[in-house]
């Protein structure tokens, strides 16, 4: 979505308020899935001097994914506050940097804007609470893992025969 600057254009120096909501796929984040309840929302201010639009406030997301420990849905908030700086291209000028930000005409593209905020503020890791303990400690699984394998054996049929298999194997 295109955020319409022409007001400041007009008025060079007058700060205007701004709601503008973006839409950002799911990203995939060192193999976890990350969701962003669309759209985001980015409200703020923003100016206009010389050739130079000046855009301040914050952006606002809600996310879903999965817990690094337990692999449990997890939901979450984030709110990253902004500054950032375009330049106005003449479309004459035809003279772009592609580590600076720009617009063209009087509409300003901030989706690329709110997927580098988004994804720079997301943590290293989610987990559903403070003192989650994730999966199983690998003992507890393989108690578990014997318990099943037990209660198995006696319902089985032919347990008697795996014991034997299991007698041979060692020797």
């Amino acid at each position: 979505m295109l955020l319409d600057v022409s007001s400041a254009l007009r008025e060079p120096g007058k700060e205007f308020a701004f709601i503008h909501p973006e839409n950002i796929p799911p990203q995939d984040i060192l193999g976890e899935t990350v969701t962003f309840e669309n759209p985001v929302r980015m409200d703020g201010v923003f100016s206009m001097t010389d050739d130079t639009l000046y855009i301040k406030g914050k952006l606002t997301a809600a996310l879903t994914t999965r817990c690094a420990n337990c692999l449990e849905p997890v939901a979450d908030t984030l709110v990253v506050p902004f500054d950032e700086v375009f330049t106005h291209v003449d479309n004459r000028a035809g003279m772009e940097d592609e580590e600076q930000l720009s617009f063209q005409g009087s509409k300003v593209e901030l989706g690329h804007l709110a997927l580098t905020l988004a994804v720079l503020e997301l943590p290293m890791r989610f987990l559903c609470r403070e003192d989650c303990e994730g999966l199983l400690p690998e003992n507890q699984h393989n108690q578990q893992a014997n318990a099943c394998q037990e209660e198995l054996d006696q319902e089985h049929p032919f347990a008697a025969l795996q014991q034997l298999l299991t007698k041979d194997q060692e020797v």
